[in-house]
This record gives structure tokens, C-alpha cells and sequence, in this order.
């Protein structure tokens, strides 16, 4: 049985793909709009395809969890007495890495930023215009950043892949 198949790696590669293609999309789009959903979609998709490894990764090590997190995982492995090296490059990444800027995009997604207060422009008219527009996607990575994002991510589960033996 291929590793794929034994551990449901398709979902996995599935969501890397999705993310691959909404950055292409969101590349050849002139709407702005229509570009940031892609991009926001690429973001799902990649924390998409961390958690389906996570999933992957409960089904190599046998535990038992449908939600999986680093946090759950780890406490499982240290009740079963294991360590994974996976799990410990993997939560390195999420406090300070790829994963880190990942997880902060795709919350940045999930809600919407706080409005800032609108200051009126300087004039000494009675009629004040003020400004409300911001930059609706200033905080949204651009593609290049997400499409980094993916590759890291792509290479990292692929090395991780490589190196799971059973035990």
C-alpha cells in the first residue's frame, strides 16, 4: 500500500494544489477584489494542508484525534512515552517561522482588522471631508509571500514524508 493511500496523504497534496492554483489565479486578475479573495483562498488552503498533515501524522503515530493540533499531539506522543520530530520542527515554525506569518494571515482572514478612527483632513472649510478608506488589503500578504509560504510548506511536508519509517 502507497504511503498516500496508508495515510491519506491526498488530502494533504489536495490542498497544496488548491492553494497553488488560487495564487495563479489570483496573479492573472486586474480586480482587486478578485485577487484578494484568491490570495485569501491560497491562505485557507495552506492551513488547510498544515492541518490535514496533522491529520496525516495522528494516523502514522496511531492516535486517537479528530481535531488534531501540535499541542494534542504532542501531549499524546508524551502520554505513549515518544517524541516526534515533526511535531517539535513543526511547533519551532509556529512561534517562529513560515507557519507563525501562515497561522497570523489566515486569522487575519477569519476577522476583520479594527477599523482605525477616521481623522478629517486639515482644512478650515465647514464642509470637512473625511476619509474612510483603507487600503481594504494592507494586511494581507502578497502573492509572492504566500506562494514562499507554499513552497516551504510543500518541501517541509515532502522532507517530513521522506523521512517516516515505521517503527
Amino acid at each position: 500500500m502507497s504511503r498516500v493511500a496508508r495515510y491519506h496523504a491526498d488530502r494533504t497534496n489536495q490542498k497544496l494544489y488548491f492553494a497553488r492554483l488560487a495564487c495563479q489565479q489570483a496573479e492573472t486578475l486586474e480586480h482587486k477584489q478578485q485577487a484578494q479573495a484568491n490570495q485569501e483562498a491560497a491562505v485557507f488552503h495552506l492551513q488547510g494542508a498544515l492541518q490535514a498533515f496533522l491529520q496525516e501524522l495522528v494516523r502514522y503515530y496511531r492516535l486517537q484525534d479528530s481535531a488534531p493540533s501540535l499541542k494534542s499531539i504532542e501531549s499524546q506522543l508524551q502520554a505513549k512515552g515518544q517524541v516526534s520530530p515533526e511535531i517539535t520542527i513543526l511547533q519551532r515554525l509556529a512561534q517562529q517561522g513560515f507557519i507563525a506569518e501562515l497561522q497570523h494571515a489566515h486569522r487575519m482572514c477569519m476577522y476583520a482588522p479594527e477599523p482605525s478612527a477616521p481623522q478629517p483632513e486639515q482644512e478650515t472649510s465647514s464642509h470637512l471631508i473625511i476619509k474612510v478608506t483603507q487600503s481594504a488589503q494592507a494586511w494581507l500578504p502578497d502573492t509572492k509571500i504566500i506562494r514562499d509560504w507554499h513552497q516551504a510548506l510543500s518541501q517541509l511536508i515532502d522532507g517530513f514524508r521522506n523521512e517516516m519509517v515505521e517503527f
